[in-house]
């Protein structure tokens, strides 16, 4: 070989170092783009859970504070629980000879959103891809289907993609965090409830003590939500 040659050689071997490592350097850049963005993405979940997890205390700590006195309006939720309590409330001393209270979760006529969503996890439905508005689930009856579909819908499009994969977990996963997927169904199910109080224009969208997370009236009021998304975008055509 002539020199030429070999310098020829060398430039070009170098000019192929120079590209690869430009390369290489943008991929670093890229892949630290996007740890940032994980980060980030994981210090909002954290948040959203520790200020659900803080709203969920609050709330069952004001479930078991005195009932309000009864002038105070009333929503949809508000009016199902306790109907379901009144015609589940047993008559003279009939509660106290069973042992058994009149009031409480054990007596809500309607199950809540994190009840469905662990007993779907427990059966293994969600662990097998399925949507939640086409899954079934033994707490529902056939009559209040359409409020489940639509409660489902909502879930769907609030849950994180975090809470996601941990409640579509085998059924042998569930069982050994049943803890941690109860405290996930429960922020689910408290986003849903001020997601709503959002989408209808409160100006505090914090749930109200009032307000409980039954699949029926979450059902109704996203129901109410997803009409008047249909009308907005119908107006915009």
């Amino acid at each position: 070989q002539t020199t030429r040659e070999i310098v020829r050689l060398a430039q070009e071997g170098r000019d192929r170092a120079h590209v690869a490592l430009q390369e290489m350097q943008s991929r670093l850049e890229r892949a630290n783009e996007h740890l940032e963005k994980m980060e980030e993405n994981s210090r909002d979940a954290h948040r959203e859970y520790l200020d659900a997890k803080n709203l969920l205390i609050r709330v069952r700590q004001s479930s078991n504070s005195t009932v309000p006195p009864m002038n105070i309006a009333l929503d949809d939720s508000s009016v199902e629980d306790i109907l379901g309590i009144i015609s589940k409330k047993p008559s003279g001393n009939t509660a106290a000879s069973t042992g058994k209270s009149p009031a409480g979760k054990k007596s809500q006529k309607f199950p809540y959103i994190e009840d469905i969503l662990v007993s779907m996890a427990k059966s293994g439905q969600l662990h097998k891809g399925t949507k939640l508005s086409l899954a079934e689930c033994h707490l529902v009856n056939k009559k209040d289907n359409s409020q489940f579909v639509n409660t489902m819908k909502l879930v769907e499009e609030l849950w994180t993609e975090e809470e996601e994969l941990f409640l579509r977990s085998s059924r042998e996963e569930i069982e050994e965090s049943m803890e941690e997927a109860k405290i996930i169904a429960e922020t689910i199910s408290l986003r849903c409830l001020t997601k709503l109080n959002e989408f209808e224009g409160r100006e505090d969208p914090t749930p109200t003590n009032h307000q409980k997370p039954s699949f029926v009236s979450v059902g109704n009021r996203a129901r109410r939500v997803f009409i008047g998304r249909k009308k907005g975008d119908e107006n915009l055509v």
